[in-house]
């Protein structure tokens, strides 16, 4: 990339020595003609003028070799103050960034840019090197003169090549990310590790007030995997790109470019804002304050973070969810005629989260539903006075789980599950004995186990779940007593509870691709209940959707031009850009292989 800043008449760039006496940056990609030096600490400081060699930290940005010097010889009365400066950022990173004076200028002088809060103007200002963002209230800064032209820097900062031209690690200062990467060295998660600690608000609010485990904010939802822990389901590692991003964001190839490392801060900042309030929704212009980078990078986050903000919604990991004062359709579709119509069979918890997230996005969408309520495997019984569920019930794993996460925003009420104490009950009302429940789930483990070595073998042929379990617990029975009807009713509920788990009767599941889905992160954490059932979440969150219930559908047709026809078992038909049939994870693994 080639840019080049136009000298004005009357501008800084002009007020210089003659063209013989200058000395440009020696970067390829570098036309500025001449550098400016952003430190000017030294007395001897070349401002735009002469100096042996000009430092580059991208295109507009250069320190001269005076300033180097002032700094970095110990003679020189600059040395303490850089001396200070990598004590302490020697103490704090994981010499991930070295201690170099360019790290020093990047940290500690070049100048934070802000915005024109002037109704009409947005305006990008330079701050005098010395005032720290901080110490800045974003939201009230105007410009001197509103009129004045914006400086050119600023258009070259948000050419969306300009990141290529960086020659340093971009790193925050004063990050809302310090309190949830506590276990990572600031400098490999885009942190300077000079500042002190400030970290954004914990929102711990609790959730329950009655049940056995209290669950705050920081147990249902956590953006980020600990280094030292397995990967998390729908979480990202802080400094490493995901694969759907480097497919959806055009020049993101890998992690060891300043254009990844400049979006991983965007990124990782957006999450971090999300988690510390996830019932109001995010805005790019209420983002962009907490961007504390210094420097031209930030107006380059600033232009990009809208594109970023939109694929982590269209990627539900945050604007999501209930968010009734969200605008409808969320504030940066445009081009509505674009959008599609969309039907969607099924109005049980996966067609009801698909309706609710394409119409977030303008698409216009109908569902289609056979029986007379909508939730399907989800129903709940009120008849005792209080909820009893009859299909699904418990939130397995309540970190980052989307029904932990709706549950928070519609202020329903979770009732965290103690694990150490999970007393089974048996259909006479008495306990299980503890010694009879230890001993019949060994059993179910090492039936499990045994499964697991058959499924490595070469001679291995596929059946169904219930047959194979059955020859496996009757070879593993002939080494032990003979089973109590009890016994067999225990092991009965083990069974159970993995149909349960799998969606579908043993006789419909593949005995060798029954758990596949443990390839992908699990949802970790406590376990609990909602008071309310989990018909209390469906009901409001389809309570602005179109559903179209006692409706079979009998046929789907394509029509010649493109379009989708289903026909109900009444002969109405339905047309649609797209079709979408809702089913869930469990129903999809649960089908024979």
């Amino acid at each position: 990339m080639s840019i080049t800043v136009r000298k004005r008449r009357g501008s800084a760039l002009s007020n210089s020595p003659s063209d013989k006496d200058r000395k440009c940056c020696d970067r390829k990609c570098c036309d500025t003609v001449p550098p400016y030096c952003f430190v000017q600490a030294s007395e001897r400081c070349a401002k735009t003028g002469y100096t042996s060699r000009w430092y580059h930290l991208s295109v507009g940005q250069h320190y001269c070799n005076e300033c180097f010097e002032h700094f970095y010889r110990k003679n020189k009365p600059g040395y303490p103050s850089y001396a200070r400066w990598c004590a302490r950022w020697e103490r704090e990173s994981g010499d991930i960034v070295s201690t170099s004076p360019k790290a020093f200028f990047v940290d500690l002088h070049l100048p934070f840019w802000v915005r024109c809060g002037q109704l009409g103007c947005g305006k990008w200002r330079k701050l005098p090197a010395n005032i720290d963002l901080c110490h800045v209230r974003q939201d009230i800064v105007k410009c001197l003169n509103c009129d004045l032209p914006e400086e050119e820097l600023v258009a070259l900062s948000k050419d969306p090549e300009w990141s290529s031209t960086i020659s340093y690690t971009p790193l925050l200062r004063h990050s809302p990310l310090t309190s949830l990467l506590r276990e990572y060295f600031p400098d490999g998660v885009g942190i300077s590790p000079s500042v002190a600690t400030h970290s954004l608000a914990k929102n711990t609010g609790t959730l329950t007030s009655s049940g056995t485990s209290d669950l705050s904010m920081e147990d249902i939802l956590h953006p980020f995997n600990h280094p030292q822990e397995g990967p998390r389901a729908r979480a990202f590692t802080p400094d490493v790109l995901e694969e759907e991003e480097m497919k959806s964001v055009p020049g993101l190839s890998g992690s060891q470019t300043p254009m990844a490392d400049l979006y991983m801060i965007i990124r990782n900042v957006l999450l971090a804002l999300w988690y510390s309030k996830c019932t109001e929704y995010l805005y790019p212009s209420s983002c962009q304050s907490s961007l504390s980078l210094r420097g031209l990078a930030r107006i380059w986050c600033a232009e990009q973070l809208p594109h970023v903000l939109h694929l982590l919604t269209k990627l539900a990991y945050l604007n999501c969810g209930y968010l009734p004062s969200a605008p409808r359709p969320f504030h940066f579709i445009s081009n509505l005629d674009k959008k599609s119509t969309v039907l969607i069979i099924g109005a049980g918890t996966a067609g009801i989260a698909a309706a609710h997230h394409l119409s977030n996005f303008g698409h216009r969408v109908k569902i289609l539903e056979a029986n007379s309520r909508i939730g399907g495997r989800v129903m709940d019984d009120f008849s005792m006075g209080s909820c009893v569920g009859l299909g699904a019930m418990f939130i397995t794993g309540v970190c980052n789980n989307p029904f932990a996460l709706l549950s928070h925003q519609m202020d329903l009420h979770l009732r965290g599950i103690d694990e150490d104490r999970c007393d089974l009950i048996s259909e006479f009302g008495s306990h299980v004995v503890k010694e009879m429940d230890i001993k019949v789930e060994k059993h179910f483990n090492d039936t499990l186990d045994h499964l697991s070595e058959w499924r490595s073998t070469e001679d291995m042929v596929d059946e169904s779940l219930e047959t194979k379990l059955g020859q496996l617990h009757k070879d593993i029975l002939v080494e032990q007593t003979p089973y109590s009807e009890e016994e067999w009713r225990l092991l009965d509920f083990h069974y159970s509870n993995l149909e349960f788990a799998c969606g579908a009767t043993l006789d419909k599941i593949s005995a060798v691709h029954w758990d596949h889905n443990d390839t992908f992160y699990q949802f970790s954490g406590s376990h609990a209940l909602i008071s309310e059932g989990f018909s209390a979440v469906l009901t409001k969150l389809s309570s602005s959707l179109d559903v179209e219930l006692h409706t079979v559908v009998a046929s789907v047709q394509t029509l010649e031009d493109g379009q989708m026809c289903l026909v109900d078992s009444k002969g109405r038909e339905w047309v649609a850009n797209k079709r979408q049939e809702a089913k869930s994870h469990q129903q999809l693994r649960g089908r024979t292989c």
